[in-house]
């Protein structure tokens, strides 16, 4: 499938963290001609690709779940107090309009912002969660009869094709790193494999990871690669701090990450002529991987991450070419079993 297109078939249905049924759906339908694919009981997609071969087994992992809100309660003027549901930026929902994913169905609202006229100047400034508020324009009565605590509340954008190759979206944090599992299943489609692999695409990344510690516990790999986003050069950062858009895999070094494995994707992307960037960090890669790699007696993890501009925002942009550039170094791992 088109890269554009899939990651427009990805972004589309809603999936906050706890909540990803829709999405859910949508990759299990995806990733159902490449293996057995089911639903985990926390509601993770998992497809078994290929089972144990030469005492290896390959697992790839991104995750579907978004950020958005949560329903705490309806005040007596039928406003709909809301908290965080994952990592979302308070910059930029004041005037955002937004859906309540009800019980019967999705309930148009809008996050109101008090007109910088009557703010006081210690109050010009990011809302704090407990002054977040979703205006349904319903009375008490009538909001309480539609709207329950613990509904999720979708910030409302729109997928788009700009510039040359790039697309902006909401929920392209992970659906990108969905998108790359996708297109390496499609290039290995027919191969003979030469270890085990199975793919994940797991919920709850941004409320703790439970999706893909509990996936990789009933899976046992050997061995694991994560796909998510990290941070895209913007003009208000400096050369270094970021990755590029357009060059391809920002391959991570980290303490929580097996060296054997990241030196091996390196290795190939030089090999398969696939662009590539370093991403170091001193700790905690803040993905799935530290997750995974914590399971049982232990899971050796790489990651792979798209260069992503403006994350946890409506308008998150990556560029299709890092996608493919990404499958296709997939591909050539799993062709290789694996790292040694």
């Amino acid at each position: 499938m088109d890269t554009i297109k899939l990651l427009k078939k990805l972004c589309e249905p809603e999936g906050t963290s706890g909540a990803e049924d829709a999405a859910a759906k949508t990759a299990a339908g995806l990733l159902s001609r490449y293996g057995k694919t089911y639903i985990s009981p926390l509601g993770s997609v998992i497809c078994e690709v290929a089972p144990e071969k030469n005492g290896r087994h390959v697992l790839l992992d991104a995750h579907l779940d978004q950020i958005g809100l949560i329903v705490v309660r309806i005040d007596e003027r039928g406003f709909a107090s809301v908290r965080p549901c994952g990592g979302i930026d308070r910059r930029s929902i004041s005037g955002s309009s937004v859906r309540v994913m009800t019980k019967s169905g999705p309930l148009p609202g809008v996050i109101g912002a008090v007109p910088p006229h009557l703010q006081k100047d210690e109050k010009k400034e990011n809302p704090k969660p407990e002054e977040l508020a979703v205006d349904l324009a319903l009375s008490a009565e009538e909001a309480k009869e539609l709207v329950r605590p613990g509904d999720r509340v979708i910030l409302c954008g729109r997928f788009s094709e700009i510039g040359n190759g790039y697309v902006t979206s909401p929920a392209l944090d992970d659906r990108a790193g969905c998108a790359c599992i996708l297109k390496a299943l499609e290039a290995l489609e027919g191969k003979e494999l030469p270890c085990g692999l199975s793919a994940v695409f797991s919920t709850r990344e941004e409320v703790g990871g439970g999706g893909s510690r509990t996936a990789a516990f009933a899976l046992r790999p050997t061995e694991a690669l994560e796909m998510d986003v990290s941070f895209g050069a913007t003009p208000d950062t400096k050369p270094g701090e970021t990755g590029e858009m357009k060059k391809g895999p920002m391959i991570g070094f980290s303490p929580m990450l097996d060296q054997g494995v990241c030196e091996r994707l390196a290795k190939l992307a030089q090999s398969n002529s696939i662009p590539y960037q370093y991403e170091i960090m001193e700790g905690e890669t803040g993905t799935n991987a530290d997750e995974i790699a914590r399971v049982g007696a232990g899971i050796r993890c790489g990651m792979l991450s798209i260069p992503q501009q403006y994350m946890h925002t409506v308008i998150e942009k990556v560029a299709a070419e890092d996608i493919e550039a990404i499958g296709r170094l997939i591909a050539a791992y799993v062709l290789e079993g694996g790292a040694d």
